[in-house]
This record gives C-alpha cells, sequence and structure tokens, in this order.
C-alpha cells in the first residue's frame, strides 16, 4: 500500500536540517513572497484572500493565517485541486459561519480544512483595524492554490514526500499460496536512515495471525529510501499492506 504524500506542520532552517513543529512556515506578505521566495515542489501555500481592495492591513490578517496553522493535523493526505473557506469577519470581532465555496474533493481534507477555519475563528475579541472603514470584511482561506490574486497574506507549509522500500528486502517467511485472499495492514515508523524502528511495528489489521507474524519479524530487516522535508531526511510513521482483501 503506497503511503500518502502528506502535510506537516513545519519549517525549514535555512543552510541546515533542523526542523521545528508544531508552527508552520513563516507567514508574510503574499504579494512580497513572489518576489523573495521562490516554492518548490514539496510547497504547499494556504492564503488568505481579500477582495476589497481598499483593505491593505496584511499584518492584521496574520494571526489568523498562523492560528489556522495551530489547528492543523501534523500529517494530511493533500487533494490535487485546491479548497476555498469563505467567511465574514465583522466590525464586532463575530464571524459568519464558515462555508466551503469550492471543494478540493476530498471530503476528509475539506471537513479538516473547515475545522482548522473555525478553530481560528474562536477569538472575538478581536476587531477590524480603525483605519479600515466598512463595517464587515469577506475574506477566503485558498488551501493549495498557485493563484494568488487578491491574496495578502500566505504561508508556506513543507510537503513531507513519503518513504519509499528499497529493492531487494527480504519477504515474510511465510507460503506464498497461503497468502493467496489474506491482507495484513501493520504501522511503523521508517527513520531518518531508512530503517523501521522495530518498537513501533504495529498489526492494525489482519485475517492470518501466522501471516502477521512472518511480518512483524521481517521488518526489522527492510530498508527504505527515507522521508524527506525540503531534502531533509526525516523519521515518518507509514502503514503497510501486504496481500490482498480476501
Amino acid at each position: 500500500m503506497k503511503a500518502s504524500r502528506c502535510l506537516t506542520l513545519t519549517w525549514l532552517v535555512v543552510g541546515g536540517c533542523q526542523l521545528k513543529q508544531p508552527t508552520p512556515m513563516s507567514s508574510f506578505p503574499a504579494r512580497a513572497a513572489l518576489n523573495c521566495y521562490v516554492p518548490g515542489p514539496d510547497d504547499y501555500a494556504v492564503t488568505i484572500v481579500v477582495r476589497d481592495t481598499t483593505f491593505l492591513d496584511s499584518a492584521w490578517l496574520r494571526p489568523t493565517l498562523e492560528e489556522i496553522g495551530r489547528n492543523w493535523p501534523v500529517t494530511l493526505p493533500l487533494p490535487k485541486r485546491a479548497l476555498d473557506v469563505a467567511f465574514v469577519f465583522r466590525r464586532d470581532g463575530s464571524t459568519s459561519k464558515p462555508r466551503i465555496t469550492n471543494s478540493s474533493g476530498a471530503l476528509t481534507f475539506d471537513n479538516r480544512a473547515l475545522s482548522a477555519v473555525v478553530m481560528a475563528l474562536k477569538d472575538t475579541t478581536r476587531r477590524l483595524p480603525g483605519r479600515f472603514i466598512g463595517d464587515s470584511l469577506p475574506l477566503l482561506v485558498r488551501f493549495g492554490s498557485t493563484e494568488f490574486s487578491g491574496a495578502l497574506v500566505q504561508s508556506w507549509y513543507s510537503v513531507a514526500r513519503p518513504p519509499k522500500p528499497r529493492r531487494g528486502n527480504p519477504k515474510p517467511d511465510f507460503p506464498e499460496e497461503k497468502q493467496k485472499g489474506q491482507q495484513v495492514i501493520v504501522a511503523f515508523t521508517v527513520d531518518s536512515l531508512g530503517s523501521v524502528q522495530r518498537s513501533s511495528i504495529e498489526i492494525v489489521s489482519s485475517t492470518d495471525d501466522d501471516f502477521a507474524n512472518a511480518i512483524v519479524d521481517v521488518l526489522p530487516r527492510w530498508k527504505f529510501t527515507p522521508s524527506t522535508v525540503r531534502g531533509c531526511r526525516v523519521a515518518r510513521p507509514i502503514r503497510w499492506e501486504f496481500g490482498a482483501a480476501p
């Protein structure tokens, strides 16, 4: 079973491979970001889009974006399409109920992203900046888009690439003819050197105990190409499927 590429709330220390959690990468005005930062294939953008061109206060928006990051799950499968969550921020600090206006097509992702936005708006003590004359401000949180039109702030998240098994890994000591119709799903952690952490091995589900035991015995001898975040090798928990569902 192939592991999905997942979003991790980490940021990279420039010039090294030290990773911190759980805060996202730096948040800054989107227009400046396009001038000074070139995203790579391992980056994922979350932006706040403001249609009202009279509102120019990116600093006021930044705490909301950071709160969304703090409420994001540690890992999350990423859809291919962008997701939009819209709401209206009122002068008194209240907001309309956030709603999905453009689905990514992945229900789990949409629900958890929507929840992160809802959690980020729980602080009702914030008020619109005094220099903004409007009574309300429609906002759009956009997940995973490369379209930055109207975006005042954005945060770049690193995407962790999953570990891949190396060729030549030994097979479980269990007759192949008996594996037909059997399925074992096992969870374990691959460390930054590509080795399986023996203490992390856990059988999630199994149709045959002997097959599962053979897998537990052989997994510590498996080697992987480690997971990476922007070129840095990191430990990564994954699930792997042996056999096929009956």
